[in-house]
């Protein structure tokens, strides 16, 4: 007997893939209980598009971030198990199938799939292919390190447990966080390849880099990251700088790469150039004085 699931999509201004998104969602070969959308507080035409579809909506009426919106989603389902599908990726008919076939012991909290990126025609995808990879290979992985949140699915009650997704981590994170806890709280996960998503996402070198930068944040106020000081803006300029020569440009090097090169002394500028803005606006807020 299937067990109860329940899918989620969490966006915001998502117009450009949420149609995509939901023929995916609405067409898998495992049972779905019920599909929810969350709308963090679109401003584009991602509800009208949506609400061609048979589906739950729920609005947020401002953008409170994707960790609020995960847990609007979890509060509001009514089954055993929580799917979750980012609004910018298609999922194959047999990826929810995929995943729960993993669900053989009571102490495994989450299953993730593979997302794959669909585009590469841009410098900048391509980029992103390689340095902000969303799975964990081409095998099955019994404890992976984290689960990615673009994709998986958790039992429903492991998540209520563990208090949620944590709301300071608004836009990245909030998986790797939640996967940290359900670990400490005695959970398993496994990685499953066989489960694929395609990311529709394409970027700019702009917005790629800006994202990525999100991906290394320096620091939230409220989560478990490094405080903003001037000893982490150093510390983490020097991480960077070394990551940059170490991993980056070697090996794009010897990967023969060479159209990356760019991109990648521009991520350590960019990333220099946001933390110490963000350190500054800490500062400013924190004291009361103009930086």
């Amino acid at each position: 007997m299937a067990q109860k699931v329940s899918l989620y999509i969490p966006c915001y201004n998502a117009g450009k893939y949420i149609e995509k998104c939901l023929d995916s969602a609405t067409r898998q070969t495992y049972p779905v209980a019920e599909v929810l959308l969350i709308d963090d507080g679109s401003t584009d035409d991602t509800f009208l598009k949506a609400s061609k579809y048979n589906v739950k909506i729920i609005r947020h009426g401002n953008n409170k971030g994707l960790a609020a919106a995960r847990n609007t989603a979890i509060m509001n389902t009514s089954g055993d198990f929580t799917a979750s599908l980012d609004a910018d990726c298609a999922a194959s008919p047999e990826w929810l199938e995929r995943l729960m076939g993993d669900f053989t012991d009571e102490k495994i909290a989450g299953v993730g799939g593979k997302l794959v990126e669909r585009e590469n025609i841009r410098i900048s995808d391509r980029w992103r292919a390689v340095y902000m990879r969303q799975n964990w290979g081409k095998e099955r992985v019994a404890e992976p390190r984290f689960l990615f949140g673009s994709n998986n699915v958790f039992r429903k009650s492991a998540l209520t447990k563990v208090g949620l997704y944590n709301t300071a981590y608004r836009t990245n994170g909030e998986d790797y966080d939640m996967s940290l806890r359900l670990k400490s709280a005695g959970y398993r996960f496994v990685y499953e390849p066989e489960a694929v998503v395609e990311h529709l996402r394409t970027d700019t070198v702009r917005s790629v880099l800006r994202t990525h930068w999100r991906w290394t944040f320096i620091g939230t106020t409220g989560t478990n990251r490094s405080p903003v000081n001037l000893y982490n803006l150093a510390c983490k300029t020097y991480d960077n700088f070394i990551y940059l020569f170490k991993d980056m440009l070697k090996n794009d090097i010897e990967n023969k790469r060479l159209e990356f090169i760019p991109i990648d002394i521009l991520s350590w500028l960019h990333h220099f150039f946001w933390d110490a803005a963000y350190y500054l606006s800490s500062k400013f807020k924190a004291d009361g004085t103009k930086p």
